[in-house]
């Protein structure tokens, strides 16, 4: 309601009694500011009738109905952000203050913002370049870029002193602060607004230090956020090589930039949301392998520990083999002293033999010649004994050198391994090693468990 602009003035108890005169020009400044303080700002709608734009730009017109009229003024720096221009006869929703025109005296309307009746010209404007766009296939899914799971780095495009960042750094920073983040600063509201982002989004695409682009804002009227409505600007997101996720006010508004970038979130802050992970979910899962690493690495030690221990019951002992070789050696020196003897017994028996036929013969010439004989003889009979002791003596070594080559200390001891598979096996050739899973290697201080990838 309007108070009273003057109180009644009570008649008069002695004639020199204090009036409060007004002059013209402060009763119309008075009613304009009571009007606008009052009032405020409203919403009308009527008919255009009498519309005139002079040299100044501004807009002047009667708005009315079939009961009244009132006139109505929209000034260049309002008008500017219209989708279209009024004509006379036209239904028209007007956002206006109610103020007076002092120099006439006019009750009139300052209009702000304008649109016709019905169906408003930004949405006319909305859905005739919605159409364009999806009739080119800007829309499509086939090419929406995916977004990196856990980012190297942000680029974000968005006021820098506005709310939007403010809310999406502190996400990122609660969500995953190690994140380095990129501010392209950009004006995100106004005429100017929308080549402003389409600068900074091709910057961000030829620096090439981001893998994924945020083009955001907060909320805001539908004038405010019209310029994420340009053409030129979704464009520019489709045709970006970086993926952009785009957010634009709050989740009921949806705008053309949102439409066509490869993901839309619904608030600055959610869409701070959907380009990290939380690190609080991360170290749990972390904790998790953690935890099931270390049983089932435990598990794997108990059984390659039982598996060891079966094959350590089943290797013979180097020493235990070494002691079978010399009971061995030992028996084959005796059979060699044995058939020493047996033949120095066997030329003794003959020596004798020679002795008793040489005293049978007694002329001088057959002694001197058994005396040969006995001298070739015995020279036969030591030769023989050498060449017997020394083939015995060569035998000998050669079954010592092979009693030494058999030793499997001897063969650790030249630098060999020797690699078994799980089941005990001994490994000759590399297509046997292909087909085990794990694998022995023993050396001469110990071995060396390993797994074939």
């Amino acid at each position: 309601m309007i108070q009273p602009l003057l109180q009644p003035q009570k008649a008069s108890k002695a004639p020199g009694e204090q009036r409060k005169v007004f002059s013209v020009s402060e009763m119309a400044l008075t009613i304009r500011r009571q009007l606008e303080r009052e009032i405020g700002q409203i919403w009308i709608t009527g008919e255009i009738s009498n519309f005139m734009q002079p040299a100044s730009g501004h807009w002047y017109f009667t708005l009315k109905d079939a009961n009244a009229q009132l006139k109505c003024a929209i000034f260049k720096n309002r008008n500017r952000s219209a989708r279209f221009t009024p004509e006379d006869g036209q239904q028209v929703l007007i956002r206006a203050k109610l103020s007076l025109y002092e120099p006439r005296g006019d009750l009139q309307l300052i209009g702000e913002y304008i649109e016709p009746a019905g169906e408003g010209a930004l949405q006319i404007a909305f859905n005739r370049l919605k159409e364009k766009l999806n009739a080119k296939g800007l829309f499509e899914q086939v090419h929406k870029k995916p977004i990196p799971q856990v980012p190297e780095k942000i680029g974000i495009v968005t006021s820098a002193s506005g709310a939007a960042i403010r809310d999406v750094l502190t996400v990122l920073k609660r969500r995953m602060p190690q994140i380095p983040v990129v501010i392209y600063p950009s004006l995100v509201q106004g005429d100017s607004a929308a080549q402003n982002m389409i600068k900074q989004i091709e910057q961000a695409n030829q620096d090439n230090t981001c893998d994924v682009l945020l083009v955001t804002r907060g909320g805001g009227s539908l004038e405010d956020m019209w310029c994420f409505n340009d053409e030129a600007l979704a464009e520019t997101i489709f045709a970006s090589e970086l993926p952009v996720v785009s957010a634009v006010g709050h989740e009921v508004d949806i705008s053309i930039s949102d439409m066509v970038a490869d993901l839309r979130a619904p608030t600055p802050s959610a869409a701070a949301e959907l380009l990290v992970p939380d690190q609080s979910e991360y170290r749990q899962k972390l904790n998790q392998f953690k935890r099931r690493l270390v049983n089932e690495t435990e598990h794997k030690l108990e059984v390659a520990q039982a598996l060891l221990d079966r094959l350590i019951a089943q290797i013979v002992h180097p020493k235990e083999k070494l002691v079978e070789s010399r009971a061995e050696l030992r028996e084959l020196i005796q059979n060699l002293l044995v058939a020493f003897r047996e033949t120095v017994s066997e030329r003794s028996t003959d020596l004798i033999d020679l002795q008793y036929r040489l005293k049978s013969f007694d002329p001088q010439f057959e002694l001197e010649q058994r005396q040969d004989e006995l001298v070739v003889s015995q020279g036969n009979l030591v030769k023989s004994f050498q060449d017997l002791l020394k083939g015995k003596q060569q035998q000998m070594a050669l079954s010592m050198q092979q009693l030494n080559d058999f030793s499997p200390l001897a063969t650790l001891k030249r630098g060999y391994t020797i690699t078994e598979d799980e089941s005990g096996k001994t490994l000759t050739s590399v297509k046997q090693a292909k087909k085990a899973k794990e694998l022995t290697t023993k050396f001469i201080d110990g071995s060396l468990n390993s797994t074939v990838n």
